[in-house]
């Protein structure tokens, strides 16, 4: 039983990895692949599942991919041109030694749109990336048309720069 229950888990972890690790030869969403420049030597993976309408760009919560947005991306492309970027250090992403913190990882978000030449677009974001979102929303609020926070209710989704504490987040 015990042997069964290993297999199983090391099944569903190898194949959790493998859909992070689509190639595009594998991968059949309806989606354009390009990799943005942010910074120097520094490139991030960008799906474009096309669309119509204001610009929406999709972002991960940890250890995902854009490519989790894969069958969920399409769906929303008859009101929106949806977007999916892969954050710095997964998937085909650059990996860098430095460079993880909320304002950097906001920053490589605004490079995409500014590259992009995306106008005012609503940037949704699950999990930890409220804290891009936040960054965002701290230094860029005229490069975005709003913010959607995505099961993102975690005291680094809220960091006002001066170290929002587990107890002010419980207190709130």
């Amino acid at each position: 039983m015990q042997r069964r229950l290993l297999i199983f888990l090391l099944f569903s972890c190898l194949s959790h990895l493998y859909a992070q690790g689509t190639s595009p030869e594998r991968d059949g969403s309806p989606h354009r692949v390009q990799m943005i420049t942010v910074e120097e030597n520094v490139g991030l993976e960008v799906l474009d599942w096309g669309g119509t309408g204001r610009p929406l760009v999709l972002l991960t919560g940890l250890g995902n991919t854009a490519h989790v947005f894969d069958d969920f991306a399409p769906k929303l492309a008859a009101s929106y041109h949806v977007y999916g970027i892969t954050r710095r250090g997964y998937g085909v992403s650059s990996r860098p030694a430095s460079g993880y913190d909320a304002d950097r990882l906001g920053d490589d978000v605004f490079a995409v749109v500014e590259t992009l030449k995306l106008t005012k677009p609503v940037i949704a974001g699950h999990s930890i990336a409220g804290e891009e979102l936040s960054s965002l929303a701290a230094r860029h609020t005229s490069g975005v048309a709003g913010l959607i926070y995505l099961d993102a209710i975690f005291p680094y989704a809220f960091d006002n720069g001066e170290g929002f504490t587990l107890e002010e987040f419980q207190a709130w």
